[in-house]
C-alpha cells in the first residue's frame, strides 16, 4: 500500500519474510522510501532482512520507468541483480502496480510470483491489458487471496491463468478459546473494524442506514475502529446525520480486546480481498454483516455465522442491516457457529503454508492444488 505505512496487506509477504528468514533464507526486502519510518519494518530490518529503499521515480509509474530498468540503468535493477534472487515476489495492494517488477525478473531470467491482495470491479486494465497478460501469464505462481478476487481477474485478463490459486492471510489473534459474549443487557455494540478510507469500506453506507427512522431509539452503540484519509470526513457525515452513537475508538493492536466489548462487526465494504477483520471477528466468536465483494460470502454464510448483502449500495446494506437488528438475539448463537466454521476452513498457520508454496515455487514446482484452501461445504 503507497498511502499508508502498513496495511493489511502488507502482512502476508511481512510474515513470510520474517519466517524465511529464521528458516535461513536470505531475504531483500524493496519498500518505498518513505515506509522505513514505520516500526513493523524496523523489525524486519531488527531480524536481518536486507532493506533497500525504492527509487523514488520508480514509485508507482511502472509504464514510464521500464525504459531505464531494461537498460539496467535503474538503482534497483542492479541491487536486484547483484542479490540474484532464487525467486521474486512481487506483492501488491490491488490488481496491478508490479508489472514493471515482471518484466525486470523476466529480463533477468529470475522467476517470479504475484501477490494481489485485493481486486474489485471496476479495476480493468485499459491500456495497461497488455502488460497485465504478460505479467500475468509470465509468473511462475498468481496468488489471490480469495476465489472470487481470482474469478474476476481471469475475466480482466481474459486468461485462464492456470498458474493460479488462493492462498490466506494470517490473522492476529491468539489460538485460544473466544472471548466471553459481552453483556448485552444494556447496549449492543456494533463495531467497524476497517481502514477509514470510505471508496473501500463504505463507511458512509452504515451511518446513512443507521440514521434511518427505524433505528432512532434502539440500544445500539457504534464503534468505529482505525485510522485513514477519511477520518474528518466521515465526523462531519456523523454530525450532519445527527448521529449521537457513533465513536471514534481510533486504531488497536489488540484484536481480542476489540470483541470483549462488541458484538457484531460491521463491514460494508465496496471491494475486497478477504478482509483480516472478518476472520479475527469469526475467531473471536463474533457474527458479521457484511457486504457480498470479494471473499466475505466464501467465508460467512448468510443466515448461520452472519449476514450478507446482496451488493454494496445503501438500500441493500441498510435492508440486510436491519434484517440481522431482527435477529439479534441469535448473534450469540451465530458467534458460536462463526467460531466452529473459521476453525474448520481457515488454517491455523498460513505463513507456514505460504512459505512452502513460495519455496516449491522457487524450485519450479508450477501445478496449482486440485482442491482449494476452503472445502466444499464452504460454498467455493
Amino acid at each position: 500500500m503507497n498511502d499508508a505505512l502498513w496495511g493489511g496487506s502488507e502482512e502476508l509477504w511481512g510474515q513470510t519474510a520474517l519466517r524465511l528468514k529464521k528458516e535461513s533464507h536470505e531475504v531483500l526486502v524493496f519498500l518505498a522510501h518513505w515506509k522505513r519510518e514505520s516500526p513493523r519494518f524496523a523489525a524486519l530490518a531488527k531480524a536481518g532482512i536486507e532493506l533497500e529503499a525504492l527509487s523514488a521515480r520508480n514509485v508507482g509509474r511502472a509504464r514510464r520507468v521500464w525504459n531505464k530498468i531494461a537498460k539496467g540503468d535503474s538503482r534497483d535493477y542492479k541491487r536486484l541483480k547483484q542479490f540474484n534472487p532464487h525467486l521474486l515476489v512481487i506483492s501488491q495492494g490491488h490488481n496491478s502496480g508490479g508489472f514493471d517488477w515482471a518484466k525486470t525478473s523476466a529480463a533477468m531470467s529470475v522467476p517470479y510470483a504475484l501477490i494481489v491482495q485485493c481486486n474489485g470491479d471496476n479495476w480493468w486494465f485499459g491500456e495497461q491489458l497488455g502488460d497485465a497478460i504478460e505479467s500475468y501469464s509470465g509468473a511462475r505462481r498468481v496468488f489471490c487471496v480469495s476465489h472470487a478476487n481470482l474469478d474476476l481477474l481471469r475475466m480482466q485478463v481474459g486468461e485462464p491463468l492456470l498458474n493460479a490459486e488462493v492462498v490466506q492471510n494470517p490473522f492476529n489473534v491468539p489460538n485460544e478459546p473466544a472471548p466471553a459474549w459481552p453483556d448485552k443487557r444494556g447496549t449492543i455494540r456494533m463495531a467497524v473494524m476497517a481502514r477509514l478510507h470510505i471508496p473501500s469500506k463504505g463507511q458512509d453506507l452504515l451511518l446513512q442506514a443507521i440514521a434511518r427512522p427505524e433505528w432512532k431509539g434502539r440500544p445500539v452503540e457504534l464503534n468505529l475502529y482505525g485510522a485513514g484519509p477519511d477520518e474528518d470526513s466521515l465526523r462531519r457525515m456523523v454530525k450532519k446525520l445527527e448521529l449521537e452513537n457513533v465513536n471514534f475508538c481510533g486504531h488497536v493492536n489488540d484484536i481480542r480486546s476489540v470483541w470483549e466489548h462488541n458484538h457484531i462487526l460491521v463491514l460494508p465494504s465496496r471491494y475486497e480481498g478477504l478482509p483480516l477483520a472478518l476472520v479475527e471477528a469469526m475467531w473471536c466468536g463474533r457474527p458479521a454483516v457484511l457486504t457480498d465483494v470479494g471473499g466475505n460470502a466464501e467465508l460467512c454464510v448468510h443466515g448461520e455465522t452472519g449476514f450478507v448483502a446482496p451488493s454494496p449500495t445503501l438500500s441493500s446494506f441498510a435492508d440486510t442491516l436491519q434484517q440481522a437488528w431482527a435477529q439479534h438475539e441469535e448473534w450469540e448463537q451465530m458467534g458460536r457457529a462463526a467460531r466452529a466454521r473459521v476453525e474448520k476452513v481457515y488454517p491455523r498457520d498460513p505463513i507456514g503454508l505460504f512459505c512452502e508454496r513460495l519455496k516449491n515455487c522457487a524450485l519450479g514446482e508450477s501445478e496449482a492444488p486440485v482442491v482449494g484452501p476452503f472445502t466444499a461445504e464452504s460454498q467455493l
